[in-house]
């Protein structure tokens, strides 16, 4: 039974993650946790209520760190900071929030979905969480034989439950959905109005002041426009309470012994096959990609470029059948096995297969980096810090800063050492943290007060958006010149000449249409069809390109020749359009009318 749980927490633990929020309310009940008491009116385990259901702290906290987390993964090169702490509360409590209403509101109309629904339904449709998994797929791709096949595995035994909790909640507010979509109706009256204006089609000419016309640099903006900026919009940069830190870190990377370990490991291999060894055999017992196991090292077929460059350039340049030596990438040693080539669609392409021998810290050089950052950390103080830093060979990052219930670099989140960094004097270093990319002592450096940032820290920021509304506003006035231009008599191709620029004719397009440099603009779009021949040009108007004037040249009236064919299709298509439009009205009147209490300024401060 272990065995197979393990076999399967990876597929489990993912479908967790990715269900907690739009489900968990379904398996709370009325009280999650039976406690009560905190500050003031706010119970201490809960960060808020809906209609006098709690949400729990505890999950709203992991529901937080898990999106943040996921979003580190996405983009691993960026520093979490508070702000990415507070936009995700906010998606999340707007999600809770949701989902608690959705649950009442299918509780008060009494939808209810049967246990055989639910599993038909999902028999019939995968959830894409679980297409993804790779347990699930084949060559790539989703297989729904080993879908439905596992439906009656006993190995997935413990997987479904969390499906079915996860479809559930989807599946009810799908039916909460279709009952609120079902009071909307479109009319025959209404459709043929819609095609109409969908249809109608206008040529236009127009002169764009471009913003990137106006050089930035050349946009002058003094100290006292941005003290002016700041003054008058302190509540944009109020900040709570901030710890100053510094990492020092002993980075598990592979000694030069390691590196010879795998280089004569790799050279093993190459004798075996040289010898006459079965390449998959081999790959199967040796290799450390874990998708090639039971492959035999597979790549399948892929084209130029989608491999690593020392890779692609040696799988390109073999023959057929033959067998490499040894290639270094970033991942570590591969020896490649090319089994075909061919060109699809003019494009080049190779079928491999690898065996790979990673490059990996060994228990020796982790114990050794362990003892040198303990040492580090032992002895270590103001006076013999740099010194120590090379002695030991352990690097210094820049200092970074902390908001309180934010996250530390190398660690996330932790109570503990977040209550260190803000108790601690200046220059005290805390214990080692073991992480799996290396081994972390912080230095609290300095605590910066709640308040409002300094004016030098936020100057810079505040010196380009000022520029950018000054771009806007010197292309507004040049658009304002050749409107002026044209309303004494100009033409607006001479007018747009005076400015140095040219006027562009567009051919017919529709409210749906892209143009080149506006793109679908709406306000450019929705300013076109408003002329006619009796109002032919525009006041400037602001667009992301720039300035714009425009000028009315023709328009295409459609008819309803082929409504009749499209009726069906153009219904489905407003009425679904009609449907959100009117969710959206219901559930934001639902929203306004139930009881929300919001706990977050006293568990995260002002700037929850």
């Amino acid at each position: 039974m272990m065995q197979i749980l393990r076999e399967n927490t990876k597929i489990i633990i993912w479908i967790i993650v990715i269900a907690f929020v739009a489900t968990i309310v379904f398996a709370w009940g009325m009280d999650f946790t039976g406690m009560r008491g905190g500050r003031g009116s706010a119970p201490q385990n809960a960060v808020g209520k809906v209609n006098g259901i709690e949400i729990p702290l505890v999950s709203f906290n992991r529901a937080t760190d898990q999106m943040v987390e996921s979003e580190r993964t996405k983009n691993p090169e960026k520093e979490t900071g508070e702000s990415d702490y507070r936009q995700a509360r906010q998606q999340i409590w707007n999600e809770f929030v949701s989902s608690l209403i959705q649950q009442g509101q299918t509780e008060k109309k009494g939808i209810q979905l049967s246990d055989p629904e639910l599993v038909d339904f999902i028999r019939r449709y995968p959830p894409e969480e679980v297409q993804q998994a790779q347990e699930f797929q084949t060559n790539g791709k989703f297989d729904y034989q080993k879908y439905v096949a596992a439906m009656s595995d006993q190995r997935y035994a413990n997987m479904w439950p969390q499906v079915e909790m996860m479809m559930r909640g989807r599946l009810i507010n799908f039916k909460l959905l279709e009952y609120v979509g079902s009071m909307v109706r479109v009319s025959d009256a209404e459709m043929q109005d819609k095609y109409l204006r969908d249809n109608e089609r206008i040529k236009i000419d127009y002169a764009l002041v471009p913003l990137s016309s106006i050089d930035a640099n050349s946009v002058s903006i003094s100290r006292a426009q941005i003290e002016a900026y700041y003054n008058s919009h302190l509540d944009e940069f109020k900040i709570t309470e901030q710890a100053y830190y510094t990492v020092i870190k002993a980075v598990k990377t592979p000694s030069d012994a390691d590196n010879g370990k795998a280089q004569e490991e790799i050279k093993a291999i190459k004798a075996q096959l040289d010898q006459g060894a079965d390449f998959a055999t081999l790959a199967q017992e040796k290799t450390q990609d874990p998708s090639g196991k039971n492959t035999g090292g597979d790549l399948g077929w892929f084209s130029r470029g989608q491999m690593v460059g020392p890779f692609d350039s040696a799988a390109f340049a073999m023959k057929d059948s033959a067998i490499s030596a040894p290639v270094k990438t970033q991942f570590g040693y591969h020896i490649i096995y090319r089994k075909g080539h061919r060109v699809t669609d003019g494009k080049e392409e190779v079928n491999a297969a690898h065996i790979l021998i990673k490059v990996s810290p060994s228990q020796e050089t982790i114990d050794d980096l362990r003892q040198r950052i303990q040492s580090f950390r032992d002895e270590v103080n103001t006076g013999n810090y740099s010194s120590l830093l090379a002695q030991y060979r352990v690097t210094e990052d820049a200092q970074r800063k902390l908001f309180r219930n934010g996250g530390i670099v190398g660690v996330g989140r932790d109570a503990n050492l977040e209550k260190f960094l803000f108790e601690s004097k200046s220059n005290t270093f805390s214990d080692v943290y073991d992480r799996t990319d290396a081994f972390y002592v912080f230095r609290a450096d300095r605590i910066a007060p709640a308040g409002t940032s300094p004016l030098d820290d936020v100057a810079s920021l505040i010196e380009r958006n000022l520029k950018s509304e000054e771009q806007k506003r010197m292309s507004y006035a040049r658009a304002e010149q050749i409107y002026n231009a044209i309303m004494g008599g100009a033409t607006l191709a001479d007018a747009a000449k005076s400015q140095g620029l040219t006027s562009t004719e567009t051919p017919f397009f529709a409210r749906s249409g892209r143009l080149p440099v506006i793109g679908q603009d709406a306000a450019f779009i929705g300013t076109a069809f408003s002329l006619s021949q009796a109002s032919r040009f525009s006041k400037p108007v602001i667009t992301q390109a720039g300035a714009a004037v425009i000028e009315f040249k023709e328009k295409l009236v459609a008819s309803l020749d082929g409504f009749s064919a499209q009726r069906d299709t153009l219904r489905s298509q407003e009425l679904l359009t009609l449907q959100n439009t009117y969710w959206d009205k219901w559930f934001n009147t639902v929203r306004d009318a139930s009881k929300i209490e919001d706990y977050r300024k006293e568990h995260f401060g002002d700037q929850y």
